[in-house]
């Protein structure tokens, strides 16, 4: 008995390996989606139309000439506000086709026009060079700055991305205020201070692999990933956050501060929307939740300071997902669903006057 139970883990963790491994293989998209960009680290190629197909979905993208999203719903010519739509690839819809975005789904309420200027991959520091960038050739009357506290807090502080293997510019905070560098950024990402190998080294330090016999398991089998995330308590992290963090949230502060001068130099309203990931709605006692839920207090409370109005769409999705229960994000991918997408749609319709409600 005790041999076959034996066999039977080994079966378990080869089949719960050979899934992932095949999850994972399943993302295809075709060629050409991005190129380099020796300011910005990388850019959509204008023009280009093609399919993502993945184990949650298959989906196609088309890029405009100007290299942003295409939008069917976006009117050709301006109507009311011009609102252009900064972030990254929850914000750009990845796993969703041109027309389920919430960007899009506003443009068909009108009476305003939107722009989706979202890049996946980008944090916040190229997100501020790219509203550098813009705003002088669109000149919008508002600029909404998509902060995913998944990733983007942690990505400005190195030269490529935690999950993307791509050079990019960052920001350093010195005496003197911010500094730039690894500009222009190397094609391949060989200089400037790169991530640890995976999210949890980032989120709790590189003492994580020995913190717990739980935490060692969990890291080397599938299956052991999988029973300590359903029995073993979650420890309460959020009392180690303010310290390690300090520097990761003076950062995005102080990038947030370049962006707020930016667009107030070119009188045009900031605002900012909080998003989070799959973790804060199904997991929220989850490490994942815990370092996001405080991301996301940390930039509401600093939005509140600097007298940005902030907008937490995260809430909205948990609320919904609590009421109904429905998928608002891919279970293997992560990023939002069609659904996902149309609860954020419909709660920005009481975002203020100079949004469109969505129409009954």
């Amino acid at each position: 008995m005790l041999l076959v139970s034996l066999l039977g883990l080994v079966a378990a963790e080869l089949l719960l390996r050979w899934r992932q491994a095949a999850i994972q293989g399943s993302d295809r998209l075709d060629p050409g989606f991005i190129r380099y960009d020796p300011r910005l680290g990388w850019r959509l190629t204008p023009g280009w139309r093609g399919a993502h197909r993945h184990h949650d979905f298959a989906v196609r993208y088309a890029i405009n000439e100007s290299g942003y999203r295409s939008d069917p719903a976006l009117p050709a010519d301006r109507r009311g506000r011009l609102i252009a739509v900064v972030g990254d690839s929850f914000t750009f819809g990845l796993g969703v086709n041109d027309g389920e975005t919430f960007v899009s789904l506003l443009n068909r309420d009108g009476p305003n026009s939107y722009l989706n200027l979202s890049i996946p991959g980008f944090s916040t520091d190229q997100q501020a060079l790219l509203i550098e960038d813009e705003l002088p050739r669109l000149r919008p009357d508002e600029v909404w700055l998509a902060v995913y506290v998944g990733n983007d807090l942690l990505d400005n502080q190195f030269a490529r991305p935690i999950q993307l293997n791509a050079a990019k510019p960052y920001f350093v905070l010195t005496t003197n205020g911010l500094e730039l560098v690894n500009v222009s950024a190397p094609s391949v990402p060989n200089s400037g201070r790169q991530p640890p190998p995976d999210l949890a080294t980032v989120v709790l330090g590189e003492s994580a692999p020995a913190d717990g016999l739980g935490t060692r398991i969990a890291r080397r089998f599938a299956l052991g990933r999988m029973v300590c995330e359903a029995w073993l308590p979650i420890p309460d992290y959020n009392p180690t956050f303010e310290a390690r963090f300090r520097g990761v949230s003076d950062v995005f502060d102080a990038i947030l501060a370049r962006v707020q001068g930016t667009c107030s130099q070119a009188r045009v309203e900031l605002r900012v929307l909080v998003l989070a990931g799959r973790s804060c709605v199904e997991e929220p006692q989850s490490l994942s939740a815990q370092y996001q839920h405080f991301f996301a207090r940390h930039v509401l409370a600093v939005c509140g300071r600097r007298g940005i109005p902030a907008h937490d769409l995260m809430t909205a999705l948990r609320r919904n997902f609590e009421k109904t229960g429905a998928r608002y994000f891919y279970p293997n991918d992560g990023h939002l669903t069609p659904l996902g997408h149309a609860v954020i749609h419909q709660a920005l319709g009481g975002m203020g006057s100079t949004i469109p409600r969505r129409s009954q």
